[in-house]
């Protein structure tokens, strides 16, 4: 067997803003991607430079995307929905089948809805990373 991991078992949860977060499950949890952020460039050229010279910036961890099927009575998708109108930024929580768990705090940007004809609903979600993202191993997070 190579080195692959499977996703299927993947976990997100989304926490309350208390020092020791509440942890709610996000129900209905389909796919995702994201952390695709960079740092910036800061250009250090000067007049003796030859070409242009730049160092990294700070680290933008970018943004952290997942689909759902949408439930209206799901504890954790109606904590996003609540963080997304209160303009909140939460801690997420995703442990990846391998025990390896990913950290951070970000805001919900949006999550809309699509259904039709012999589908179910779904919500594709949009979140901004705010900081860090830490990555630990066996659920301490």
């Amino acid at each position: 067997m190579g080195i692959a991991i499977s996703a299927q078992k993947s976990k997100l949860e989304v926490g309350t803003t208390d020092a020791v977060p509440v942890w709610t499950k996000i129900g209905g949890f389909k796919s995702y991607n994201g952390m695709d952020g960079s740092a910036s460039d800061i250009d250090t050229t000067d007049l003796d430079s030859e070409a242009k010279e730049f160092m990294p910036g700070l680290q933008d961890f970018g943004a952290f995307n997942f689909e759902v099927n949408a439930n209206r009575t799901d504890a954790g998708q109606l904590a996003l929905e609540a963080a997304r109108t209160a303009q909140q930024v939460i801690p997420f929580r995703l442990t990846l089948p391998d025990g390896s768990v990913g950290a951070w705090k970000g805001y919900v940007k949006t999550t809309p809805l699509q259904g039709g004809v012999d589908a179910v609903l779904t919500s594709s979600v949009t979140t901004k990373i705010s900081g860090k993202v830490t990555w630990t191993r066996g659920g301490a997070a």
